[in-house]
C-alpha cells in the first residue's frame, strides 16, 4: 500500500465510528485511516481505533507510510512503531514475551504479515474470536464467512423471515466480499441456512467461544442438521439433512418448505435436483403451490416510509402491514406492502395463517383480524362468519357493518335543536342534537374541503378525569396555537371531536359535566385565538344490554354530521384531510377509539396522527 493511504490523527469529533468494531471513535483519540479513491475520483477514509487497524492484510512496512505521523504525541508515535512490527494484534504473551517482532525476527514477521502459511494460520485460530469480517483472508474465505455473537441492538434483521433480530440474542451471519467491502447477512438461529451452508466444525465459526455454553450448545446441534426438525428425525440417519439420497433429499425439501424460502432451498439443492429430472419436476410442481404461502409477510412498519401497493397511501408507523413477496431478476427479494384492509385477497388467498411469516409475533386483536381475513370475511359483518353481529375489537379491520354505518345519510333539522342537554343548560352558541352538543358557526370559521380534526383531552389539552372545571386544563404543547394558526390561514378548516359520557352519566351532576366540559373547549379556543367547529358525543360506549351511541367514537356519527349537515355542501377532500389523536390502543392508552374513528374511513386511514 502507497504511503499516502494510510493516515493518522485525532478525531476532531465523536461522529466518526470504527470499521472493524463499529463502536464510535472518541474525540481527540488516534485514529488510523484507510485512504482508497472510488469511482468518481474522490477519497474514501474508513477509520479504526488503533486495536483495530488491519495491520495483517494492511501492513505497515515503516511509520514514513503513515500520512500524519510526525504530528501525533510522542507516546502514540511509539504505539504506532509497535503496530509496524506487528505486536498489536498478538496477545501480551507473544510480544512481551521474547519479543520477537520488536528485535526484527524474520520468522515472526513473516507470519504476521502473510507471507507464511502456517504461521498465518496459527495467527488467525488464535485471533478468530476477535477478528473482525474485514481482516479475513480471501484464501480462507470459506471458513471465515460465519460469524456469532449477541446482537448489539434492535436495528438488524433476518435475511430468511425478514422479522427484527433483538438486542442481546444470538445471530449468525454469512459474510461475502463484494466490490472490497464485507457484506454481511444476519440470521437467527433456526434461520440460518444450513442446508446451503454447511458448518463442518465449530473452528469455522468465528466468535464461537465467546458464546455461551447453551448457545454452543445450540450451535453444535444446528451443525448437526437438527436445528429445524423434531428430535426423532434428528437423533436417526439424519438423512435429509446430508441429501445424499435424492429420495430423502425430496422428502427433506418438503419437510422444510414451510420455514425456508423456496428459491433458497431450490438454489442450494439445484445441483443435486439435477441429477433426476422427476426430482426437479417434483421441486416444481411443488414450489408452484406453496409460493403463495412464502410469499406472504406481516408486520408492525417501522417507519412512515412505506406506502400501500393498493390505495398509495402511506402505512403509518407501528401500524400492521402484510406484504408480498417476490424475487426480480437480480436474485434479490422486492416485497409490496399493502394495508390489512387493502391486502388482495382475491387474487392471493391465504388458506390458513401458518402462511402468514411473522403472524406469531402479532398482537393477538391483529391476529384475530388476520384470522378473519383468511377465512375471506375481512369485508363482511361476524354475522357473515360466524354468527356475531360486531366487529372484531381493537384490531385494524374495518366491518362492512360499520362502513355502511358511516354511509348513513343522518337526518338533521334545525329544528331538532335545542339549547340544553336534557335538563343541562348549555352555554351561548352552544347546542344540542340528539346526543351530540355543538359550537355554532363562531365568527371567522370558513368551511373548506381541506378538514383539519382532532381530539381534545389528551391531544390538544391536558386534562385529567379527577379534576373537574372549566379552568382545570392547560396546553398539552406550546407550539399548538401557533400550528393551529398556520393551518387555519393555509385554508383548512379546524375541527374538533371529543367524546364526553360523564355528561350522560352524571345524572345529579350534569350540569357541573356539561360547564367544565364546554368551558375548558370556550377557554381552549380563546386561548389559541383560531375559529375551530367543536363536537361533543356526550352518549355511552357498549353497556350491558344496550348499544353503543352513533355518534360516540369510533362510530363515525359525529363525522358525518359535520359533512352532511355544517360545511356548506363542500365535499371533503380526503387526501388534504387529516385526523390526530392518542388514543390508539397502545400500553399505556385509555382505548383505541382515535386510530379506529379514522380507520372507518378508507381514505382517511393514511392520514392519522397518534400524539
Amino acid at each position: 500500500m502507497a504511503s499516502t493511504k494510510i493516515v493518522a490523527e485525532y478525531a476532531k469529533s465523536n461522529r466518526s465510528s470504527c470499521k472493524k468494531c463499529t463502536k464510535s471513535i472518541s474525540a481527540n483519540t488516534l485514529r488510523l485511516g484507510l485512504v482508497s479513491r472510488d469511482g468518481r475520483g474522490f477519497d474514501m477514509t474508513k477509520w479504526h481505533h488503533l486495536n483495530c487497524f488491519p495491520i495483517d492484510s494492511e501492513p505497515i512496512v515503516s511509520v514514513d507510510a503513515i500520512d500524519g505521523f510526525t504530528s501525533l504525541k510522542s507516546s502514540d508515535q511509539e504505539e504506532l512503531k509497535k503496530l509496524t512490527d506487528g505486536c498489536d494484534r498478538l496477545p501480551k504473551e507473544d510480544s512481551d514475551g521474547e519479543k520477537e517482532g520488536d528485535d526484527g525476527s524474520d520468522e515472526k514477521k513473516e507470519g504476521d504479515e502473510g507471507s507464511n502459511e502456517k504461521s498465518l494460520k496459527e495467527l488467525k485460530d488464535r485471533k478468530s474470536d476477535e477478528a473482525g469480517p474485514d481482516e479475513l483472508e480471501e484464501s480462507d474465505s470459506k471458513k471465515l464467512k460465519i460469524l456469532a455473537e449477541y446482537a448489539k441492538s434492535n436495528r438488524s434483521s433476518c435475511k430468511k423471515c425478514t422479522n427484527t433480530i433483538s438486542a442481546n440474542t444470538l445471530r449468525l451471519a454469512l459474510v461475502s466480499r463484494e466490490r472490497g467491502f464485507n457484506m454481511i447477512k444476519w440470521h437467527h438461529l433456526n434461520c440460518f441456512p444450513i442446508e446451503s451452508h454447511p458448518i463442518i466444525s465449530v473452528d469455522e465459526i468465528n466468535g464461537f467461544s465467546s458464546l455461551k455454553s447453551s448457545d454452543q450448545e445450540a450451535v453444535k446441534k444446528l451443525m448437526a442438521g437438527c436445528d429445524g426438525l423434531p428430535k426423532e428425525e434428528c437423533d436417526g440417519e439424519k438423512e435429509g439433512v446430508e441429501g445424499s439420497d435424492e429420495k430423502s433429499l425430496k422428502e427433506f425439501i418438503l419437510r422444510k418448505s414451510d420455514e425456508a424460502g423456496l428459491d433458497e432451498l431450490e438454489k442450494s439443492n439445484s445441483k443435486k435436483l439435477k441429477v433426476c429430472k422427476e426430482d426437479e419436476a417434483a421441486r416444481d410442481e411443488h414450489k408452484e403451490s406453496k409460493s403463495k404461502k412464502l410469499k406472504i409477510v406481516a408486520e408492525y412498519a417501522k417507519s412512515n416510509r412505506s406506502s400501500c401497493k393498493k390505495c398509495t397511501k402511506t402505512i403509518s408507523a407501528n401500524t400492521l402491514r402484510l406484504g408480498l413477496v417476490s424475487r426480480d431478476s437480480r436474485g434479490f427479494d422486492m416485497t409490496k406492502w399493502h394495508h390489512l384492509n387493502c391486502f388482495p385477497t382475491d387474487s392471493q388467498p391465504i388458506v390458513s395463517v401458518d402462511e402468514i411469516n411473522g403472524f406469531s409475533s402479532l398482537k393477538s386483536s391483529d391476529q384475530e383480524a388476520l384470522k378473519k381475513l383468511t377465512a375471506g370475511c375481512d369485508g363482511l359483518p361476524k354475522e357473515g362468519c360466524d354468527g356475531q353481529e360486531d366487529g372484531v375489537e381493537g384490531s385494524d379491520e374495518k366491518s362492512l357493518k360499520e362502513f355502511k354505518e358511516a354511509e348513513l345519510e343522518i337526518a338533521f333539522s334545525v329544528s331538532d335543536t335545542k339549547n340544553n342537554y336534557k335538563e343541562a343548560t348549555l352555554f351561548p352558541k352552544w347546542k344540542a342534537f340528539q346526543t351530540v352538543i355543538f359550537l355554532e358557526r363562531d365568527e371567522g370559521l370558513h368551511d373548506s374541503a381541506k378538514i383539519a380534526a382532532f381530539d381534545f383531552d389528551g391531544c390538544l389539552a391536558n386534562t385529567s378525569v379527577r379534576r373537574v372545571g372549566p379552568d382545570a386544563w392547560s396546553l398539552m404543547y406550546s407550539s399548538i396555537p401557533e400550528k393551529l394558526k398556520s393551518l387555519y390561514e393555509d385554508g383548512y378548516k379546524l375541527v374538533i371531536f371529543t367524546n364526553e359520557s360523564n355528561i350522560e352519566r352524571w345524572k345529579n351532576k350534569r350540569q357541573v359535566a356539561v360547564d367544565s366540559k364546554i368551558g375548558r373547549l370556550n377557554n381552549f379556543i380563546n386561548h389559541v385565538k383560531v375559529p375551530i367547529q367543536v363536537f361533543i358525543a356526550c352518549g355511552l360506549g357498549k353497556t350491558d344490554g344496550q348499544t353503543e351511541d352513533p355518534f360516540r367514537k369510533p362510530k363515525p356519527g359525529m363525522w358525518r354530521l359535520m359533512e352532511q349537515q355544517f360545511n356548506s355542501g363542500i365535499a371533503i377532500d380526503m387526501d388534504q384531510s387529516f385526523y390526530v389523536g392518542d388514543a390508539a390502543g397502545r400500553k399505556n392508552d385509555h382505548s383505541d377509539a382515535d386510530i379506529r374513528f379514522a380507520q372507518l374511513f378508507p381514505c382517511a386511514e393514511c392520514r392519522t396522527s397518534i400524539t
